[in-house]
């Protein structure tokens, strides 16, 4: 369980007293995350989310809210924090930053389907446009900086085809990118997984999870998305029937241009990379922790989808 910042019954009163949410009933921790410290609150006045921050300090967080209201004020459902009885919306709790948000209804998805990957290709498409004018542009704090320098830090802890493989796909895609100065940008999800959507029987009921928010390529977090949604994790190969219900839906409400059409089959590499790299920059930083080597997810299941784009990646108008 991704729990790293253990609560007390007694703070976990304390903390829902400071709030307009009646009284605490129940409290559990959330499996699955790998990055903060969530839980599910049960109160006399319904079901919240309370998130610690691990790897942001208190200044960070705000933009990640801020992305979040935006989307809110334009009609998305998505987990703004909530507001305490002192006016915050952000909090420091056992020396992290902590927010409560709504717990919103709906499951989460076992699995994606055709009609899954439909739907979230219109939903991504909208927020794109809504992220247009979100006037705040924070580069990813998982971008072209830090995996340069997570690569070359990593490299040598890998089988040389793995650090080979990583390596000369980041010099690719930054060379492409060099070349293409004006690939357009707006505010991006960045970790759209399926697992950070919520589903009511066959409807999307919410999307969650902004902590990778930034401000980048709009078809890097396509990419992103497709990559996830779209590929089959044990061989890292695309099922064309979702990838085209997603692209579909999302080229109805969002139409590419000609660069972002040219740079598709690049982007769903680094897309891979990056998740890769994010997974194998954990998966080595806990190998002297057993408790925490068993939270990570499996880097090689993004080693197979990276191997899988480099032998096709389809073209985005297929």
């Amino acid at each position: 369980m991704a729990v790293y910042t253990s609560l007390s019954d007694s703070d976990m009163k304390a903390l829902v007293a400071d709030y307009y949410l009646g009284e605490l009933v129940s409290y559990q921790g959330i499996s699955g995350g790998v990055e903060n410290t969530n839980y599910f609150l049960n109160t006399t006045t319904g079901k919240y989310v309370l998130t610690l921050f691990e790897e942001f300090e208190f200044d960070e967080v705000p933009y990640f809210l801020d992305v979040v209201a935006h989307l809110k004020h334009k009609g998305f459902n998505v987990p703004a924090a909530l507001i305490d009885i002192h006016g915050e919306r952000l909090r420091v709790v056992k020396d992290r930053p902590a927010i409560i948000v709504d717990c919103f209804p709906g499951d989460g998805l076992e699995n994606t389907s055709v009609e899954s990957c439909g739907l979230i290709g219109s939903a991504l498409a909208q927020l794109h446009i809504a992220g247009e004018d979100f006037p705040e542009k924070r580069e990813s704090h998982r971008g072209e900086t830090w995996w340069k320098a997570t690569s070359q830090a990593l490299a040598p802890e890998l089988e040389p085809e793995q650090a080979t493989l990583l390596l000369s796909q980041i010099e690719a895609f930054d060379e492409f990118v060099t070349q293409h100065p004006d690939l357009p940008k707006a505010t991006i999800h960045g970790d759209l997984f399926f697992n950070n959507t919520l589903f009511e029987g066959d409807q999307l009921s919410a999307i969650i999870d902004f902590y990778n928010a930034s401000y980048s390529w709009v078809m890097y977090d396509l990419a992103i998305v497709v990559n996830d949604w779209c590929s089959d994790i044990n061989t890292g190969e695309l099922d064309m029937e979702k990838y085209r219900a997603l692209l579909h839906t999302y080229i109805h409400e969002r139409r590419p241009n000609a660069e972002e059409i040219l740079a598709w089959p690049h982007m769903l590499r680094m897309a891979a990379v990056r998740f890769w790299l994010s997974r194998l920059e954990a998966w080595h930083g806990a190998k002297g922790d057993p408790e925490r080597l068993a939270q990570q997810h499996d880097p090689k299941e993004f080693q197979r989808i990276l191997e899988a784009r480099v032998r096709y990646a389809p073209a985005l108008m297929e």
